[in-house]
């Protein structure tokens, strides 16, 4: 299991590497100790922590709640507050900074890791919460834009649009769903053959500051078994995610696509009009694990994808 990674904020060096021997002892990585508020939202931007000890009664410009208030404008992590005494002003500021525990001092080993602990398992409930909730919005933006796209489509009166960019007319609902899963990218790939043995990249949304692939011809009518997908080409077709990581792509293929930042993606076959149109890819850059909700988010995204690619091909 990976050691958590702490960050100690303590303006009394003593108290502090005393706290350090203490962590490590329990088995967490300290990544560095603070002795001003200041350092402290250094350290917080450099080492990106998992979880920050806070002094409460900092000395300086910034005290520890001045602090914590600080790096929370940039930075989702838990703080945990260590203090030898606190009065209710004091309790009533550090409150607004919703913190995730309170440590006494003097302290004990079992205190210091029940709070660690109990923080770190509800920072992770909160931030998976946040993740479904991002899903849910970015599902519910795209069938209310799919819903309005047929409406509109099949309204008597002409259809006006001041559409003047070349994005393709369900790009919001890659847009909403990549941003909400935190993805790098996401490819939608059309059969070229009615053997569907080519495939040719259409479409794609990619995370800020990554690069395109469209455009460029190694993406041209690729046969998937060479992405890894040769046996399971079937479950593809029933309807199933399928997994892959970039070493499953063939040898000749996976330094470009690994270029590009492929490393983790899910795999869903796309229908429009009842009919195969072609493959779509939600690509990670990092190796990643795939919760239940994000499948079937994944899922209703390809069908509601699969929908507009339908309506447009009606349309035209």
């Amino acid at each position: 299991m990976t050691k958590a990674r702490i960050l100690i904020v303590e303006d009394e060096l003593i108290v502090a590497e005393d706290l350090r021997t203490t962590l490590v002892s329990l088995g967490y990585d300290v990544v560095g100790i603070a002795g001003s508020g200041e350092r402290a939202i250094e350290l917080a931007e450099e080492k990106e922590p998992e979880i920050i000890l806070m002094d409460i009664m900092l000395s300086g410009n910034l005290d520890g709640i001045a602090t914590a208030g600080r790096i929370q404008t940039k930075h989702a992590i838990p703080v945990i507050y260590v203090t030898a005494y606190a009065d209710e002003a004091l309790i009533a500021r550090a409150k607004m900074t919703e913190p995730f525990g309170y440590i006494v001092k003097p302290f004990n080993e079992r205190e210091i890791q029940s709070n660690i602990e109990i923080a770190l398992y509800r920072h992770k409930m909160e931030q998976e919460i946040k993740k479904r909730d991002a899903i849910l919005l970015a599902i519910g933006s795209g069938i209310e834009w799919f819903l309005r796209e047929f409406a509109s489509c099949h309204s008597i009166l002409p259809k006006k649009s001041d559409r003047t960019s070349n994005l393709p007319e369900y790009y919001p609902i890659l847009e909403s769903i990549g941003s909400a899963m935190n993805l790098y990218r996401i490819a939608v790939f059309h059969y070229e053959t009615q053997d569907e043995n080519a495939i040719t990249m259409k479409e794609e949304w990619t995370s800020q500051g990554y690069s395109s692939l469209l455009d460029t011809p190694f993406i041209e009518k690729i046969n998937p078994i060479r992405f890894g997908l040769g046996s399971q080409l079937p479950e593809l077709k029933r309807g199933n995610a399928i997994k892959l990581n970039i070493n499953d792509f063939e040898s000749t293929i996976r330094d470009t696509f690994e270029r590009y930042c492929f490393a983790s993606m899910v795999v869903f076959e796309v229908q429009a009009n009842e009919i195969p149109y072609g493959l779509i890819f939600f690509v990670d850059a990092e190796d990643r694990t795939w919760s239940s909700e994000e499948l079937e988010a994944m899922r209703i995204a390809t069908n509601i994808i699969g929908s507009a690619i339908g309506l447009s091909a009606k349309r035209n």
